[in-house]
C-alpha cells in the first residue's frame, strides 16, 4: 500500500513542514522508514528497533530542541511508546499497526505534558486498499474496547476475520461459500 501512495505522502508531509511545522510520521517497516529519510535529509530523524539507546536519546533531543529537524520518522513499535515528541501537534500514520493500543500509545507521543497545542492526527490511507480496510476495523475495535472498559457487553470477531468478510462482502460472494 505504500508504494502505491508513496509519492502523494511525500508531497503530503512536504507541504505540512513547508510554513516550518513539525510533524511526527509512524511507520511499521524499516524499509519505509529509510526511504522517508532519504527525501527529507537535513530535517529529519527517525528512531527504529534498530536504534541504539544513545541514537534514540539523540533523535529525541534534535527534533525537540533543532528548529531546523521538522520531521520525527519513526516505527510504531520502537517509537511509539516511551518517547516525549511535544515539539510537535501533528502525528500522521503512512502505515497502520494490527491493534487500536498501539496507534493509541503512537498518538499520545505528542499528547504529553508540556504540550500546548491542539495535537491533530492524520492518516495517509489509500482508499480501497487493505489499509483502507485496516483502519475501519481499527476504529471498530476502539469502540469494542471503550464498550467493554464502561462494562457494555460486545460480540467480538477477531480482526482478520472482519478483514476477510469484509472484502467478500464488496466481492458479492456469501460469508459462506
Amino acid at each position: 500500500a505504500v508504494k502505491g501512495k508513496r509519492e502523494q505522502a511525500i508531497n503530503w508531509i512536504r507541504d505540512f513542514i513547508e510554513d516550518g511545522s513539525k510533524l511526527v510520521v509512524f511507520a511499521i517497516h524499516k524499509k519505509v522508514i529509510d526511504n522517508l529519510m532519504n527525501e527529507f535529509k537535513g530535517v529529519a530523524v527517525k528512531l527504529y528497533g534498530e536504534c541504539s539507546q544513545k541514537e534514540r536519546n539523540e533523535a529525541v533531543e534534535r527534533f525537540q530542541n533543532d528548529p531546523n529537524v521538522k520531521l520525527f520518522i519513526g516505527n510504531i513499535q520502537a517509537a511509539g511508546v516511551g518517547l516525549t515528541l511535544t515539539a510537535a501537534s501533528a502525528v500522521a500514520f503512512l502505515e497502520l499497526p494490527w491493534t487500536p493500543g498501539e496507534l493509541q500509545q503512537a498518538e499520545d507521543r505528542c499528547h504529553r505534558i508540556g504540550q500546548k497545542n491542539v495535537v491533530n492526527i492524520y492518516y495517509l490511507l489509500a482508499e480501497n486498499s487493505v489499509e483502507y480496510k485496516l483502519a475501519k476495523l481499527l476504529d471498530k475495535k476502539k469502540q469494542v474496547l471503550s464498550a467493554v472498559i464502561d462494562g457494555k457487553p460486545v460480540d467480538e470477531k477477531s480482526l482478520i476475520t472482519e478483514l476477510i468478510e469484509s472484502y467478500l462482502e464488496d466481492k458479492g460472494v456469501g460469508k459462506n461459500e
